[in-house]
């Protein structure tokens, strides 16, 4: 047997940098496309090239999408 390196996809947050996986049993994907279908099954948004997790946004009395300041790169490594 022999360790190989192959290449994964996951999702991170683009406002608290909190990576899909970290509290789940699968923290990435082998093709992109799982990572996003997997993100927005959670309750992930998209927003053009950004994705935002269920805890960093919300909307206003205006329904307009809203960050949550607090979690402004609560995550960053």
């Amino acid at each position: 047997m022999s360790i190989e390196k192959v290449e994964m996809f996951t999702i991170i947050c683009d406002h608290c940098q909190l990576n899909i996986g970290m509290n789940e049993e699968y923290s990435c994907w082998s093709d992109d496309s799982y990572a996003e279908e997997n993100a927005m099954e959670s309750d992930w948004l998209k927003q053009g090239d950004k994705h935002y997790c269920p805890d960093c946004y919300g909307y206003d009395d205006n329904d307009d999408m809203e960050l949550s300041k607090e979690r402004k790169d609560k995550y960053k490594v």
